[in-house]
């Protein structure tokens, strides 16, 4: 089944999306339902859904910003917004982050089950991509070992999912498809564990302040880096390096 998360900070849509939407006749299950976009973005991190559910106006992290990170990191992700507005600025929006449907909230019971049937649909067609080109690279170098090579040799350097795709000529949603069906893992998860190990190294063997390391693995927002890399490892920076000269000491 495709995993589904959705999230709109009014109670009464997200309790019909709990209750009004036949999930198991359209081969989803629905994860979870949340109330604001900062708490969606952690949610598609952990759990790595195949559609995204998101409206537009919520308090914090707004369903725009939401596209728009699933854009940049996860374009295999197949996004429905949904809006109380018909406004044509909204939807240009959608279709510049390649959401796959918008729904009006005052339609929703007849308008979403048509959304999720086209998301179900893309998501199959990628499958299809993805298995035909298994067999196209049989006996080559596989298009896995191309992409790791890249971002072994680029994970430094501040790269786009759009630089890998231009680079091993192929689309950057069925690219980014194909790596997490091959390994379980996003590829900017991968990435990402790359930068932190890097980071480690730079901790304990240089003197190098935490804003001039979190550049050095290409990652422009130090404040970002120290968040992601505590979520990763359990220390923030500034104690996995006191760990690391205490250790030695030792």
């Amino acid at each position: 089944m495709w995993k589904v998360v959705a999230a709109d900070d009014e109670g009464y849509i997200r309790e019909a999306l709990k209750k009004l939407i036949n999930w198991e006749k359209m081969n989803c299950d629905l994860v979870s339902v949340l109330e604001d976009g900062q708490e969606l973005i952690q949610c598609i991190e952990n759990e790595s859904p195949d559609i995204v559910i998101t409206d537009i106006q919520m308090p914090g992290v707004n369903g725009l910003e939401v596209c728009k990170y699933l854009y940049e990191t996860r374009p295999e992700t197949q996004v429905i917004i949904l809006t109380a507005y018909s406004d044509f600025d909204y939807a240009k929006f959608a279709i510049k982050y390649n959401a796959c449907e918008y729904v009006l909230k005052i339609s929703i019971m007849d308008e979403l089950p048509e959304a999720l049937e086209k998301a179900t649909g893309k998501l199959t067609q990628l499958k299809k991509e993805i298995e035909k080109e298994e067999i196209a690279v049989s006996g080559q170098r596989t298009l896995l070992q191309q992409i790791d090579q890249y971002v072994e040799q680029n994970f430094k350097n501040k790269i786009s999912l759009d630089e890998i795709a231009d680079e091993l000529h192929v689309n950057r949603s069925y690219l980014s498809r194909f790596y997490k069906n091959k390994t379980g893992i996003n590829l900017f998860d991968t990435i990402l564990n790359l930068r932190i190990e890097a980071a480690k190294e730079y901790l304990l063997n240089t003197d190098m302040k935490t804003y001039e390391i979190s550049e050095a693995i290409g990652v422009d927002d130090a404040g970002y880096f120290s968040k992601m890399f505590k979520k990763i490892t359990g220390v923030s920076p500034k104690e996995f390096r006191k760990q690391g000269k205490d250790e030695k000491n030792y």
